[in-house]
């Protein structure tokens, strides 16, 4: 029996337009009704994930930056943090201020997403509510950031000369974007499972309790997990080795097909039809 959906965003429940699917968030809403616990689990930033739920309609448990933590919005509380430590993130903080480099810290649900300077095109294209300009952030910084950011060329070249690419608490992945690179600090290991087992553990829902659909990379080991798991056709092709179910290649709602799957008698109608 399926007691829990752990769902991935981009590619999956979002189209390539980053717009919500409408039947398939409808056909979560409807099992959270129903008692099925819905977790979005994704790559993307607490906030993002955040607004998506809320846009779905749906409260409790979210897994975002790729599994680094996990948020639950009926008790307002964490409930799990994998982030660079503290001492760490306080290092690369100096180092950003020393060299006139702008940094992004995401510290959780709660917190402000720090910097220590905004650039033009941030203050212009990207400035956020929650965006905070924190003068000289590591000296008072006291928390694990969940993720650290750092965009450009030369400075991206900079800060790989300084630091390389990885230590024993922390790893990059960088980003290339049209005109400029991004790096992307997190903690070493970070996955979705690591997440996934501690919610496990906290509301007692076994792996085999659980489906999973994703269509990435980064969603082969939470299919691998999970009792029951749904990969998106036009997907990673690595997911179609490992699931139980693929969807049909480009198709528009292919969460809503994968739990037409997998809960065959629950009323999961269309739209349209709804």
């Amino acid at each position: 029996m399926i007691k829990a959906i752990s769902c991935d965003l981009d590619g999956t429940l979002l189209d390539h337009q980053a717009r919500i699917r409408p039947y398939s968030a409808r056909a979560l809403q409807e099992l959270s009704r129903q008692g099925v616990m819905v977790v979005l689990a994704s790559g993307r930033s607490w906030r993002t994930v955040l607004r998506i739920q809320q846009e779905i309609g749906i409260r409790g448990p979210i897994i975002t930056h790729n599994g680094a933590y996990g948020f639950d919005t009926t008790t307002m509380r964490e409930w799990h943090r994998h982030g660079v430590r503290v001492q760490r993130t306080r290092e690369f903080l100096h180092w950003a201020d020393a060299n006139a480099v702008m940094i992004r810290c995401y510290l959780g649900v709660g917190y402000p997403v720090v910097f220590n300077r905004f650039d033009l095109a941030h203050q212009l294209c990207w400035l956020r509510p929650e965006d905070r300009l924190v003068a000289h952030a590591g000296a008072t910084l006291e928390v694990d950031a969940l993720e650290i950011f750092i965009a450009g060329w030369e400075s991206v070249d900079r800060f790989i000369g300084d630091f390389g690419l990885s230590g024993n608490d922390y790893e990059l992945v960088i980003f290339p974007h049209i005109g400029y690179r991004e790096v992307n600090i997190c903690a070493p290991g970070v996955n979705k499972v690591e997440a996934l087992e501690q919610f496990s553990r906290r509301w007692q829902i076994r792996p085999d309790e659980f489906l999973a659909l994703g269509d990435g990379a980064n969603d082969v080991e939470m299919l691998e997990w999970a009792g029951y798991s749904v990969a998106v056709g036009d997907g990673n092709q690595s997911l179609a080795r490992v699931a139980d179910f693929v969807t049909t290649p480009g198709s528009s709602e292919p969460v809503w097909e994968g739990l037409r799957w997998a809960f065959p008698d629950y009323l999961l109608t269309p739209l349209s039809s709804a």
